[in-house]
């Protein structure tokens, strides 16, 4: 890379003009800028080479890197001698070329994880000033959501894609300087409590009736796009995926369909050859080994796979199996359990093998099942949003005082106000009316929920995390809010989610058969632009008559 000394000189020329000098660390005995005194991590299939190389005044950090699989990361992380406080920013030159998301961190001495994103593309192409505060920033994860000074500053890149990130002058600011970067917190809707009925209001008097033609359109898409006519691909193209066809084998046993949920359940109930030898092949086994299902594999043959073989490395998920595992318990009580108890019991037997007690605290949790094409078996840490799935298929299935444990596990590591927008909506489905107060955050939220025009009317949806810049909804989130809200027991404003979902159904012609469907999302913004406007997702079908039907999946019970 060529770094232009003319742009670096002006920007620090600007930096000391405005008493605002960010080069060097403030504070004698901190090295910020020598690549031994940083600790260099990542999720085990990125790279990186992470060096010093000279810059325009000296000496810089340098990173290569290459983000790989599914979500990739790489984190570099400096301890402070003496923590710093909050009123002291941490300050650098960056300049940066390549794909993927630049993540800032603030870590204090309990281990709370305060941070910021930042999209890399563009961004930084030339030397660019930071000066960044605990103000910039919210809480993610980690000891409590109450900052106690600076202990270790995290930067991460992560993403997908391959680049290169340069670093100088980093450390220790000084008071006063001027933040790069807008104060953080949510963008609280002022109509947020507005009373009564209405679209400000977000609540619904009545639920528009389910339009029969979405269930029409699930069956048609069973029918045509496998030559077996069992599972279903996602997106009315050749990848089946495990989680969105056990959605919708329980959207067809809701709906009295019990022929066409046996079609996918039995698929699965049959991929439990013990003696299977093929790591590729959807099946339960792999030499004798109880691993589980794929979360996506090829439904038809193509040139990259053979039929049911996943098709780029991909994970046996514990979240899959807990939802696989509800739609069997859902079958079972209301069909009788005979025809699927061996695989009703693999399942539950598996995941149970996967649970653990936390060793930092109290509770436990499941872990992650085999990743990335069976390369490695668990992270060392547990996943949040796949333990609810867990906590809800255990209590359904028996094992009250294991749901127990994960229940307090997961009330010990969920906080704030950023998680993933079905890490709120699932706790409510699953945990009851005691936790309503979490729809709340993403429900008052503007970088949540979002308000725009679609097909020349006002719409209401929820994107899948918190993002001010994006104009965008998340169908799948929308049914789960308005299934969340009706188990909580405010039925008003589950019937406006439920409702917003009409505005989104589309037509297709399926086998010359007229069908109606809604896509994963409203538009591509936000890095959607894979999700194809014209065509449907099963799970959006399934959360749709969830939601329309007044059914929770997480406890089989339907609202009143």
């Amino acid at each position: 890379m060529i770094v232009s000394r003319t742009a670096a000189t002006g920007v620090l020329s600007f930096l000391a003009l405005t008493g605002c000098m960010v080069r060097g660390p403030q504070r004698a005995g901190e090295t910020w800028s020598d690549p031994s005194q940083w600790h260099v991590r990542s999720d085990g299939s990125s790279t990186n080479a992470f060096h010093s190389e000279n810059g325009p005044s000296g000496p810089v950090l340098a990173i290569d890197y290459e983000l790989r699989g599914s979500f990739g990361w790489i984190e570099l992380a400096r301890k402070l001698d003496q923590p710093a406080t909050e009123d002291i920013p941490v300050t650098f030159l960056i300049k940066a070329e390549g794909s993927g998301d630049l993540e800032l961190k603030l870590v204090d001495a309990d281990g709370s994880v305060f941070g910021k994103k930042i999209p890399l593309p563009g961004a930084y192409t030339n030397w660019t000033p930071i000066v960044f505060y605990k103000d910039n920033t919210e809480y993610w994860w980690g000891g409590d959501d109450q900052y106690s000074g600076l202990s270790e500053f995290q930067l991460a890149i992560s993403g997908h894609g391959a680049g290169k990130l340069l670093l100088d002058g980093i450390g220790l600011g000084q008071k006063g300087m001027r933040a790069s970067f807008p104060h953080a917190g949510p963008l609280l809707d002022p109509d947020r409590e507005l009373p009564g009925t209405g679209f400000r209001q977000r609540r619904s008097a009545e639920l528009i009736p389910e339009d029969p033609l979405v269930l029409e359109w699930l069956k048609q898409v069973q029918d045509v796009s496998s030559p077996d006519r069992k599972i279903l691909p996602s997106m009315e193209n050749n990848e089946a995926q495990t989680f969105n066809n056990a959605l919708v084998a329980m959207a067809f046993i809701l709906k009295g369909e019990k022929e066409r949920a046996e079609r996918i359940l039995d698929f699965f109930a049959a991929a439990t050859v013990r003696t299977n030898a093929d790591p590729t092949l959807q099946n339960f086994f792999y030499k004798g080994e109880a691993r589980g299902f794929f979360q996506a594999v090829n439904l038809n043959a193509t040139k990259k796979a053979p039929a049911l073989h996943t098709f780029k490395p991909t994970d046996r998920w514990m979240g899959d199996m807990a939802w696989l595992l509800i739609a069997y318990e859902y079958y079972g009580r209301t069909y009788g359990m005979e025809r699927y108890r061996e695989i009703h019991d693999l399942l539950k037997q598996l995941l149970i093998s996967w649970y653990k007690d936390a060793t930092d605290g109290p509770g436990g949790y499941v872990q992650h099942g085999w990743r990335n094409g069976d390369a490695k078996l668990h992270e060392t840490f547990g996943h949040p949003e796949g333990n609810i799935d867990c906590y809800a298929v255990f209590q359904l299935c028996g094992e009250p005082e294991r749901a127990a444990k994960i229940k307090i596990w997961l009330d010990r590591v969920l906080k704030g106000y950023l998680l993933p927008l079905d890490q709120y909506t699932w706790r409510v489905q699953a945990f009851g009316k005691d936790y309503a107060r979490l729809l709340d955050i993403p429900d008052y939220d503007l970088r949540y929920r979002k308000i725009f025009t679609h097909n020349g009317r006002p719409v209401m949806g929820l994107y899948d995390h918190v993002d001010a810049t994006v104009t965008n909804s998340w169908l799948d989130g929308v049914g789960q809010i308005a299934c969340a809200y009706i188990a909580a027991g405010n039925k008003e404003r589950g019937y406006f989610y439920a409702n917003q979902l009409d505005a989104f159904i589309i037509e297709r012609v399926i086998n010359g058969v007229r069908t109606h469907t809604i896509p994963y999302t409203a538009n591509g913004d936000g890095g959607y632009d894979w999700v194809e406007p014209d065509r449907g997702f099963i799970s959006v079908a399934a959360w749709y008559i969830f939601a329309k039907n007044r059914f929770d999946p997480m406890t089989l019970t339907r609202g009143p």
